[in-house]
């Protein structure tokens, strides 16, 4: 195996134009995304931006002046009655509901438009809204009656959504968090000796809402570190088909039945294409994120701990460029040169889409960053992006053994697939 780890790792080398392809472009599009998106990344709010239909059926003046009458016919004191009602105009949920959403730290998300239930309809089938949301007719009566009398059943608010998405699941969130608050009001009001005014004024601060939280022990991602990590995985990818596409020539010259003259075994010739690739892509990923680090400083500050991590990681997805290479260099022996480049190619090529190397994961529809977290280069990113933030140990032990069993895998079925002595 030495002799041909040796032979292609020279033959890389020697090759100028590959060495400048691997180590600077790199470094040129790092610092070009870094600077020209950094809003992808760093404020990612954005992609929650969303339009969402208002679809009012209820009549809120009219439910609260039912309310009224009924408060009319209890048998309670005229001050009594008064308060109730004063509580009921205080609680309306629809204003309240309202309020929240018309807060500007909500605004700059969910950018709400009332609508006639055919329009909401229509607009969500034509795409022109993401969901639209019913408020039911009696919804005043029913929740106040509940709220205030703790009579019924209470009332709900429906959702109409064509798919479940990322920003469905936010509104949705929003939502949940204004009746939850609604129900911990009413909770606090009907406890003996606590002040109904006291537990009305509750949702007057709307700041929690919306807007960006900061995790305690969770570090940011930043542009420059994003596609630093994004962009080395991605070229390490190509360096497996760089190593892989050398056999083409060889196979036109004859090199390997050569090879196999000399008594040889046709593994170690595929074992050379493996440790090469390992031992050129690890140089690679150190050499971009060591120099990413002293241009941009994208790691300063950070412990032993995390070096170590990330040093397992680079050893292990090295590992695993070596096996890819070592099935694309079967793939040349068993296809045709043309077929054999095609399909090497649209793996790159989608692999490096969907795992989030040209594009951030979260622009992706939520399929296709499921389906990005089975690529090699998908599932290192997640796992250095999840490191970066919580240095979660257990989180990256298990997606390196995931990493490495699929290594493995390619292994055994290049190994299985390469042709033998006498079927070339």
């Amino acid at each position: 195996m030495i002799p041909f780890f040796k032979k292609d790792f020279l033959v890389y080398w020697r090759d100028r134009k590959e060495i400048i392809i691997a180590l600077l472009m790199p470094m040129v599009l790092i610092t070009v995304l870094g600077f020209a998106l950094p809003g992808w990344v760093e404020n990612p709010a954005k992609t929650l931006e969303m339009k969402v239909g208002l679809v009012k059926l209820d009549d809120e003046e009219a439910g609260l002046e039912t309310l009224r009458d009924h408060l009319a016919s209890l048998s309670m004191s005229d001050e009594m009655i008064t308060a109730r009602a004063e509580q009921m105009e205080q609680q309306s949920p629809v204003r309240q509901l309202l309020n929240v959403l018309q807060e500007d730290s909500v605004k700059e998300i969910v950018h709400l438009e009332e609508l006639e239930p055919n329009e909401a309809v229509r607009q969500l089938k034509d795409k022109k809204i993401e969901a639209f949301l019913t408020i039911p007719a009696g919804f005043t009566e029913a929740a106040l009656s509940k709220m205030i009398l703790n009579d019924g059943e209470g009332a709900e608010l429906i959702i109409t959504a064509e798919k479940a998405s990322m920003r469905v699941d936010v509104m949705a969130g929003i939502l949940d968090g204004v009746l939850r608050t609604m129900n911990y009001q009413i909770a606090v009001s009907h406890m003996p000796d606590v002040d109904a005014e006291a537990a009305a004024v509750i949702l007057e601060d709307y700041s929690g809402i919306g807007g960006r939280e900061i995790l305690p022990g969770v570090e940011m991602v930043t542009s420059f570190q994003y596609y630093a990590l994004a962009i080395s995985i991605v070229f390490a990818l190509m360096i497996s088909v760089t190593i892989a596409s050398k056999a083409t020539g060889e196979k036109r010259e004859r090199v390997f039945e050569r090879i196999l003259l000399t008594g040889s075994h046709p593994l170690n010739y595929l074992s050379g294409k493996m440790g090469s690739t390992f031992c050129l892509s690890l140089l690679q990923l150190v050499f971009v994120l060591l120099a990413s680090h002293g241009f941009f400083g994208i790691f300063h500050g950070r412990s032993l701990q995390f070096w170590i991590g990330v040093t397992v990681v680079l050893i292990v997805l090295s590992f695993c460029m070596g096996s890819l290479a070592s099935l694309f260099t079967t793939l040349v022996f068993r296809l045709e040169d043309s077929v054999a480049n095609a399909v090497t190619f649209i793996t790159v090529l989608i692999a490096g889409t969907i795992g989030g190397s040209f594009v951030p994961v979260y622009v992706l529809p939520e399929w296709l960053q499921i389906a990005g977290e089975w690529t090699p280069n998908g599932l290192t990113l997640v796992a250095l992006l999840e490191w970066l933030q919580i240095e979660n140990m257990n989180s990256l032990t298990a997606s390196m053994l995931k990493l490495g069993v699929f290594s493995l895998v390619i292994i055994a079925i290049a190994t299985w697939s390469f042709p033998r002595r006498g079927r070339i």
